[in-house]
């Protein structure tokens, strides 16, 4: 069951990475101009918040060796790859 809750916490991090990643890439380019500074602005709180949830997570998780986190991270990344694009692709 451990295993399940770390595939699924593994999979909404790297979506909501992908997700945030996709929508302020097209913001976020040479030349930085006022554009940019606000959406640089808007992402990096976003990331903190998302890295204090998933630090809080992670406790939970001390138990799953670091080997089997990697292997089951793979597919699950690859997973999500997957889904944002389709998902982007819809949209």
């Amino acid at each position: 069951m451990q295993y399940i809750k770390f595939c699924l916490c593994q999979f909404f991090l790297f979506s909501a990475l992908f997700v945030l990643n996709i929508r302020f890439d097209q913001y976020i380019s040479r030349p930085f101009t006022r554009v940019d500074f606000i959406a640089i602005c808007i992402s990096v709180p976003v990331l903190i918040i998302i890295f204090i949830v998933i630090s809080k997570l992670y406790r939970q998780f001390d138990a799953i060796r670091l080997r089997n986190k990697i292997f089951i991270s793979i597919p699950v990344f690859i997973l999500s790859v997957f889904f944002i694009g389709f998902l982007d692709s819809l949209l």
